[in-house]
């Protein structure tokens, strides 16, 4: 993308914090960022007709969003995808929050830390997966979870919940020593939780990671739920009176539209579903809160055609990979009127980072 595009992009997200200001619309106390994993317009059509009450017609604002990485492909991955959504700046394939040459890129949530939030990651896949890594990391290559579980571990996340506990369990990058980050994580006053039922103390980190991988599917009984974790993940980030930036990731819709399983996908569309349901009926009692849904990108091309089923439709998928489809974005609360158009994917992070930097 030319300067000029990029130029026009800055320009329009001034313009809509302008906007916000002139209308009299508080900027957010706090956010509530929600990444569907791999989640396009065919998979939130699946979502309408399969579930009875369909979260996202309650959304205040609706757009689109663009999702190409930085070079010349129009398809991305949630590496670069995702450090997009956190930084506001395009990257490279692979890429965990540095730019083209490797160096680090800020994220919202580390701008959110310096501004005395508290901030919290919660993910169904494991939590050095490349969404939640792009927040709270910065790292060359999304496939070295060693490092990134790591880094996590000093990254002063109030927050952890999800899966992958067999990367903070194995050997330090390189097979040095061994280095069972949870035991150093408690030495240091961090709780470590096995279940969300354990007293937490909300003045203290806490992390819980819920399965040596990913966590299971919706449709096989993952528990705990992407719902619990967020709502516990809230429960102590409100505490905070500074305010709070939570960002939740839907993992595994990626996961269906890579297997081109359709029940898998309509199981954690209808998990995601139960989510936004969750998180919106929280924002109503609360409407300091901004919620923003989105995905980092498509995955499988997914579509609806007419079959002999029981709701007449047939999942019909185009790929096992990624595409280069434009993806909704939904979003109520305070500044939600800047995401009502068609948008690039850096414009989501940068639009978030000076929410909470103009605060």
């Amino acid at each position: 993308m030319g300067q000029s595009k990029h130029r026009s992009l800055l320009i329009l997200t001034l313009v809509a914090v302008l906007l916000a200001r002139s209308i009299g619309q508080d900027l957010p106390h706090s956010i509530v960022l929600v990444i569907a994993d791999g989640t396009g317009i065919g998979q939130h059509t699946l979502s309408y007709y399969h579930n009875e009450r369909y979260a996202p017609v309650a959304f205040q604002h609706v757009g689109l969003m663009a999702t190409h990485p930085s070079d010349k492909a129009k398809v991305t991955d949630s590496a670069a995808g995702s450090t997009a959504l956190a930084t506001g700046v395009k990257t490279y394939k692979g890429a965990i929050a540095v730019d083209n040459n490797r160096q680090p890129l800020k994220t919202v949530l580390e701008y959110a830390r310096e501004k005395g939030l508290a901030t919290g990651l919660v993910a169904t896949s494991t939590i050095t997966s490349a969404t939640p890594a792009a927040f709270a990391t910065h790292v060359d290559s999304r496939s070295r979870h060693d490092e990134i579980a790591r880094q996590l571990t000093q990254a002063g996340v109030m927050v952890l919940f999800g899966g992958g506990r067999k990367y903070f369990q194995s050997k330090a990058e390189g097979g040095e020593q061994d280095a069972d980050l949870l035991d150093a994580m408690a030495t240091r006053g961090v709780q470590v939780v096995a279940s969300l039922e354990e007293p937490i103390n909300a003045n203290r980190p806490v992390v819980g990671l819920f399965a040596e991988s990913g966590l299971p599917p919706s449709n096989e009984g993952r528990q705990p739920t992407t719902t619990a974790m967020a709502l516990r993940a809230l429960e102590i980030l409100e505490s905070d009176p500074d305010g709070f930036f939570l960002m939740v990731e839907e993992s595994q819709v990626d996961w269906g539209g890579h297997d081109n399983d359709h029940d898998y996908v309509k199981g954690e569309m209808a998990s995601l579903n139960y989510l936004i349901n969750a998180l919106l009926a929280y924002q109503a009692a609360h409407p300091q809160v901004l919620v923003v849904l989105v995905a980092d990108h498509e995955t499988g091309g997914l579509a609806l055609r007419e079959g002999e089923t029981d709701n007449g439709l047939v999942a019909a998928w185009i790929t096992k990979s990624h595409t280069g489809n434009l993806v909704p974005i939904f979003a109520t609360g305070p500044g939600g009127e800047a995401f009502d158009a068609v948008v690039d994917n850096t414009f989501i992070g940068r639009t978030l980072i000076k929410y909470v930097t103009s605060r």
